[in-house]
């Protein structure tokens, strides 16, 4: 539908994960067809969108802050809370008058038919399905490129959750697992590499559950091995994968496709198995632990990243040490740590002995110097070795950073042609702050032999 509200300016801001960065860009996409002029979000705008996480109190705070924050802005524009916050909590918004439309999931994607509707601060245009889990199809959403300004492209191929952890409101706002046929993945591929990208993240909410859903029934590892990109310059890389997702099939077809990133992100939550049986985590630690031994085994030059919730209700001080010792035993490479708070809905938000306070942030605390050291140690094994790196952003004149094949910051002074969203060439020499810097070596296009290198993905 063409808008009636051509020339309008809008300004959005994005929270969460890879697959709100994803839909962001979809949004985008139809807007900018429809009339619309995007500013940054710190400009005055006709309207501001908010696309909103739930995962956390923390950003949930953060969606109602960016709210005011707009009405502010411009007291006469429109503001939209979209996405999983407004699905959440969208009558606590009407009720707070934060907004003037509140766009739940799966209805945002009707945006522009949205924002033709009127709605105030009083009377907010609302767009909630009440059923969320009634949605059985995925919703396809093309785009021709990303339009936030980044130089890796996001591709969500799968949507919805049915695990049903006991901390998590996930299954409720983004409903039941679904997942966008291989057919129609390897068009979008292809339209992101024809728009130059040279890596591709496949993202999902429970991206290991792709292919579940569909007739006949297919596997992640089939779709990879339909998406060989030997032919081309981009690599991909895989988001988050639950620790159960894994199989011979799908790490076998990783080992003999170099172009596909060394990098896995495995979420554990918790060391202890009593508190993963009470946040109905569907593995125990020590499946856990010979899973990451095994992966760093035949990757041993991969980044395996995790997720810790610390913090839990009930979680004893001898709980906490299990998992700290779970994990430094582990060859892990990072953490993203997170503190537990209790989400509407979600059956541990009535689960008694929350630990608060101070205590709640010494834990996360000491994960998080866990995870420095973690990461320090990972990256001091590539001083003196090359790194395939995407080039990102110049930093300040004459400094690039960029992001290696196995998930590592690279800093290095730019060699010619170098340019945003493409691959080069780094030798690490040392350390700056927290983060590896190097020289150039060459760019792939500059010489037949490092582009060889580079579908072979060799990591000398």
């Amino acid at each position: 539908m063409q808008n009636r509200n051509c020339g309008l300016t809008i300004a959005i801001e994005t929270l969460g994960c890879k697959v709100n960065q994803y839909e962001t860009s979809y949004f985008l996409e139809v807007l900018k067809q429809a009339g619309y002029r995007t500013v940054p979000f710190g400009e005055r705008a006709d309207i501001y969108i908010i696309h909103s996480c739930a995962v956390t109190a923390k950003a949930g705070s953060q969606t109602r802050q960016l709210l005011r924050r707009a009405r502010r802005a411009n007291p006469d524009a429109m503001v939209v809370a979209a996405g999983c916050y407004a699905q959440l909590e969208g009558d606590r918004i009407a009720d707070e008058r934060l907004a003037t439309h509140i766009l739940g999931n799966p209805l945002k994607f009707d945006i522009v038919e949205w924002l033709n509707r009127p709605g105030s601060f009083e009377q907010p245009c609302l767009a909630l399905d009440r059923a969320p889990r009634s949605c059985s199809e995925f919703e396809i959403l093309p785009i021709s490129r990303m339009h936030t300004g980044r130089t890796r492209a996001m591709l969500k191929i799968q949507d919805g959750c049915d695990s049903f952890c006991s901390y998590c409101v996930v299954p409720q706002v983004r409903g039941r697992s679904r997942s966008l046929p291989a057919g129609l993945v390897q068009a979008q591929l292809e339209e992101l590499i024809g728009a130059g990208y040279q890596e591709i993240v496949l993202t999902g909410i429970h991206l290991g559950k792709w292919g579940k859903d569909l007739e006949p029934e297919l596997s992640l590892s089939q779709l990879l091995e339909k998406t060989n990109t030997n032919h081309h310059p981009a690599r991909l890389r895989l988001s988050s994968l639950e620790p159960e997702e894994f199989d011979s099939g799908l790490l076998s077809m990783i080992s003999s496709a170099p172009w596909i990133c060394r990098h896995f992100h495995i979420p554990l939550q918790s060391g202890d198995p009593e508190i993963l049986a009470r946040m109905r985590r569907p593995y125990n630690p020590q499946y856990y632990a010979e899973l990451v031994d095994q992966i760093h085994a035949e990757f041993p030059d991969a980044a395996i990243g995790t997720d810790v919730l610390t913090g839990f209700p009930g979680e004893s001080e001898k709980q906490f040490e299990n998992t700290l010792k779970f994990i430094e035993g582990l060859p892990l490479s990072y953490l993203h740590v997170f503190p537990f708070s209790p989400r509407p809905g979600a059956p541990a938000a009535r689960y008694p002995g929350r630990i608060q306070g101070k205590e709640l942030k010494r834990r996360a605390a000491v994960l998080q110097a866990l995870s420095r050291r973690k990461k320090r140690a990972f990256r001091e094994k590539f001083i003196g070795r090359r790194l395939e790196v995407l080039i990102e952003t110049e930093i300040q004149p004459g400094l690039w950073d960029g992001l290696s094949n196995n998930y590592i910051r690279v800093l290095f002074p730019p060699s010619e042609g170098s340019r945003p969203g493409k691959l080069t060439w780094v030798k690490a020499t040392g350390f700056r702050s927290e983060n590896l810097e190097g020289a150039t070596i060459c760019s792939f296009t500059e010489h037949e032999e490092f582009h060889q290198m580079h579908l072979r993905r060799v990591l000398p």
